[in-house]
């Protein structure tokens, strides 16, 4: 009677831990993903300057693409360039737009944290320091997914950043060869201007846009 009841405690002990195993194995299997997208914030920039910002991802699994839109203020900084980083093996070459970049990565991550882009800002002329903007995501155009035998979507968290304008070196004041803001320009300052920008000659280390060229031959004008 002893070893019956003692054959029936056994297998019901094993049935509950099967059945435990069981839905500890099936929790684990559906369990999400996590993962954090973050801008470098708190970014200062000098007027006249360029700045490289990181979009960074850390999580606890190896993201398959990303994709995100960021939003800022085409008042405030200028998007010169938006360059996929070293982290996925493949990406669709990110896209600037006024107001806004967009980032697609179609190629697997190395790793479970990584620099997925990379952002080159530059005030915009006229922008006073101490004027911001804001890098923020938007959530309903930012995503990321994994593949690690069974493909997933990444649970997103998402970190915005700030941006802030500094005094610095003009445009104008960089041609005129001064170290005081100035808005006379005589001559000889717009003809170097034309010349440097002919021949692809930086200005004090910034390199002459056409717009750059136009702004200060309307500044001479006026």
């Amino acid at each position: 009677m002893n070893d019956q009841i003692t054959r029936t405690a056994i297998i019901g002990l094993i049935t509950i831990t099967v059945f435990v195993v069981g839905v500890v194995t099936a929790t684990s299997a559906v369990a999400a993903q996590s993962g954090e997208l973050t801008v470098d914030d708190n970014v200062s920039v000098p007027q006249g300057e360029e700045q490289t910002i990181a979009v960074t991802y850390d999580g606890d699994i190896e993201p398959a693409g990303f994709e995100y839109i960021l939003t800022y203020n085409p008042d405030v900084i200028t998007v010169t360039s938006h360059q996929s980083g070293n982290y996925f093996d493949a990406t669709i070459p990110p896209s600037i737009n006024t107001g806004n970049i967009s980032y697609f990565s179609t190629g697997s991550a190395d790793g479970t944290s990584g620099t997925v882009s990379l952002i080159t800002i530059t005030p915009v002329r006229g922008a006073e320091p101490g004027e911001t903007t804001t890098l923020e995501f938007e959530d309903d155009e930012t995503s990321g997914s994994y593949d690690d035998g069974e493909v997933g979507s990444i649970s997103l968290t998402t970190t915005d950043g700030t941006v802030q304008i500094e005094a610095g070196t003009t445009i104008e004041d960089k041609v005129g060869g001064l170290t005081e803001p100035t808005d006379k320009l005589d001559p000889d300052d717009l003809n170097t201007a034309i010349q440097r920008y002919q021949n692809d000659e930086p200005v004090d280390g910034t390199e002459l846009t056409f717009d750059d060229l136009i702004y200060v031959i309307e500044l001479y004008h006026n």
